[in-house]
């Protein structure tokens, strides 16, 4: 999708490249291979050429971050469907909204990584984990996950797009909070985290330090890492949904 995307180009919106796709120009090739371009004048059809030409190259050699400040945040969704295999799904616990964070649970699709406090979580394994991936997806990530972890760990997300699947999921329609959004969807939880939210994961962790009590700990990981999981199936919802409204009206 991210090759079918003009939107990242200076000074070019939705309607400016849903006129172009309507003018047949439906990926950067086409564009490039165009002598005239609809609504610009030829010194500016060099001047997006080159920046296609720039954002080819990044492409090719996987470099995310160069999309990172280009792509306007909510559709970084465009990129999912390239970045897909190298994509980090990411949730946190903590002891209240502005308190400690208690367990980082990280997901590349095949393997689940989860960091706890006063155990795992410490600055250089978040930092190694995160270093190894291009696109973070999150549900209400952006205001509430990254902003914990860089006032934890002194800014330490990398530059890469951030997916947070709130607010595509809410231009399809689907609005509330993540266990909501997954029950409408048919997303499944099993039968220990079933009705658990935000403030039995507090209760937990508290229950895990003043108690003792492993099971607590574990049930509160068996529920992070749950959130984490169910990001997949979202985001292919996400992606795929978007990619269907947004070209409803064209032929690629």
């Amino acid at each position: 999708m991210i090759r079918n995307s003009f939107i990242f180009l200076d000074r070019v919106g939705a309607n400016k490249e849903k006129m172009w796709w309507q003018s047949g120009l439906v990926d950067w090739n086409a564009f490039l291979d165009a002598k005239d371009v609809p609504g610009i004048s030829k010194l500016r059809k060099g001047y997006y050429d080159r920046q296609l030409e720039e954002a080819r190259a990044h492409l090719a050699g996987y470099n995310s971050s160069y999309f990172s400040d280009r792509l306007p945040r909510s559709e970084a969704w465009r990129l999912y469907d390239h970045f897909r295999d190298d994509c980090l799904f990411l949730d946190i616990e903590t002891t209240g909204y502005y308190g400690d964070i208690t367990v980082i649970g990280m997901y590349d699709g095949k393997e689940v990584m989860t960091l706890v406090k006063n155990r795992s979580l410490d600055k250089d394994n978040l930092k190694k984990i995160l270093s190894n991936y291009k696109l973070l997806v999150t549900f209400n990530g952006l205001s509430f996950d990254v902003p914990a972890i860089n006032r934890c760990f002194n800014n330490i997300v990398p530059d890469i797009p951030h997916l947070d699947l709130r607010f595509p999921l809410r231009r399809l329609g689907y609005t509330g909070g993540l266990k909501k959004i997954e029950s409408e969807l048919g997303v499944k939880r099993s039968e220990a985290t079933q009705g658990l939210d935000g403030l039995d994961a507090v209760r937990l962790w508290h229950d895990y330090i003043r108690k003792g009590d492993q099971d607590a700990l574990d049930l509160l990981v068996e529920y992070n890492t749950e959130d984490i999981i169910n990001l997949k199936p979202l985001a292919e919802f996400v992606f795929d949904g978007m990619k269907k409204d947004v070209m409803q009206h064209f032929k690629f």
